[in-house]
């Protein structure tokens, strides 16, 4: 599948994207739920293409766009985001990522194909492991040895822009994860079928089981703080862009420039008063 996807995807990287008015009132809705606060974009330096390195949060589905939006809106930049292979085996869905976001399928071709045209990538170095969260996993990153995204940079001598996504761990509580999920008759069921291992890894990439407003899953309105750190550059490395030990050093110095803007964030978000009624009461958690 990998394959094919690769020799026939051409028309993944020509994208037209949407106009600004329709930007701004696709997010408008969003931005009136969760409040996104954006710190560091005035400061960013967009006049060269750079590969933006974010945290993924609870299943993914409050931290890329949003402030991927902002840049375009703000700065007039469009994320090239590189996107599961899975996502291509859903009709609809592959068409509607492709078409309308420009996402482009996760490959080490299609990443160099847009390095060569000089556009700007959004990556998630943790993937569907950090999608996956388990209990009291809130912000951390999962990286383990990926060292994939450091390598293209360096080989192409992109610099790393590390965006900081914080806020959106508070939209659910996990009630059950993978450990829970599997102990239960039905994990063991699927241990025993030898599901749990060829699909989800032994729970590395089952999606808990969450709750957000009460008992539903509606998202709780917590407010969302993004932060643009300072570009890492890679330029000095570039000749060393097959080196494992040299992947090891840029990847823990892109992983500790996240943690810092978390950091901030964290200060930021505990000192924010800016707490309406109704999102007060939303964003009470089930005991």
């Amino acid at each position: 599948m990998a394959k094919k996807a690769e020799d026939n995807s051409t028309h993944q990287f020509d994208f037209s994207p949407p106009s600004k008015i329709f930007a701004r009132a696709f997010i408008a809705p969003f931005k009136f739920y969760f409040a996104p606060q954006f710190y560091g974009i005035d400061e960013l330096d967009v006049s060269k293409p750079a590969m933006y390195v974010s945290n993924h949060t609870i299943l993914g589905v409050f931290d890329g766009y949003p402030f991927a939006i902002e840049l375009y809106l703000q700065k007039g930049i469009i994320l090239r985001a590189l996107a599961d292979s899975n996502h291509w085996l859903i009709p609809g869905w592959r068409d509607l990522i492709q078409k309308k976001l420009g996402v482009v399928e996760a490959s080490r071709k299609n990443c160099e194909t847009l390095m060569k045209r000089g556009d700007s990538l959004v990556v998630f170095p943790g993937g569907t492991r950090e999608i996956c969260k388990k209990k009291g996993e809130e912000y951390v990153l999962k990286w383990s040895d990926r060292r994939g995204f450091v390598r293209m940079a360096m080989e192409h001598g992109y610099d790393i822009i590390p965006v900081a996504a914080v806020g959106a761990e508070e939209t659910y509580t996990v009630v059950r994860d993978a450990n829970d999920i599997l102990k239960s008759p039905f994990g063991k069921f699927l241990k025993m079928i030898g599901v749990a291992e060829k699909y989800f890894k032994n729970g590395e990439l089952m999606p808990p089981v969450v709750r957000g407003i009460g008992d539903s899953i509606i998202p709780r309105p917590a407010k969302l703080y993004f932060s643009f750190g300072k570009r890492v550059s890679t330029a000095r490395y570039k000749a060393k862009f097959e080196d494992t030990a040299t992947q090891d050093l840029m990847k823990k110095k892109v992983e500790q420039a996240l943690l810092n803007e978390f950091e901030k964030l964290f200060s930021i978000r505990d000192n924010d008063t800016d707490r309406s009624k109704w999102r007060r009461l939303f964003n009470r958690k089930k005991s």
